[in-house]
């Protein structure tokens, strides 16, 4: 049985420019994600970051997504939601088969260059607590923003 992990997505498999994240040495906490590809982001604009990954874990567990905050303090570069949740349903979904869809943000006034295999963000595992009478009973139904917006 698969308890947590990361793969390529199924038209990424044969693609060598999707890395798989890793931790980067023993006491790191945060999977390093790398870039798939070379990019120009124009200061004050956006880019979503297609992975080419998806996660699977334990259905009490949480994916978080988060700048590196040598990106952030250094060239202005953050995550345009601050942190992204991935919950376990997510994997496999029917919208997207579970790709994380990582947007960044570059808050500085110089335009900044991502290369591939540069890591641009960070994920950490996390247990979920859930609270005293809760009866959530939904499904996902597809990829990002799948569960309502309301």
């Amino acid at each position: 049985m698969k308890i947590r992990g990361f793969e390529k997505i199924s038209k990424q498999v044969d693609n060598a420019d999707v890395q798989l994240p890793k931790r980067m040495t023993k006491h790191s906490v945060g999977y390093d994600f790398f870039s798939p590809v070379d990019v120009v982001i124009p200061a004050g604009e956006q880019f979503a970051v297609y992975t080419g990954i998806k996660s699977y874990f334990q259905i009490d567990e949480a994916l978080f997504f988060f700048s590196r905050s040598s990106w952030a303090i250094k060239h202005g570069i953050k995550l345009k939601n601050d942190v992204a949740v991935f919950e376990a349903d997510y994997y496999n979904n029917p919208g997207n088969e579970g790709e994380a869809i990582i947007t960044l943000v570059n808050v500085s006034d110089k335009n900044f260059e991502m290369k591939k295999g540069d890591r641009f963000c960070q994920a950490v595992f996390q247990k979920i607590l859930l609270a005293d009478g809760d009866d959530a009973d939904g499904d996902r139904l597809g990829g990002v923003g799948s569960t309502g917006t309301r």
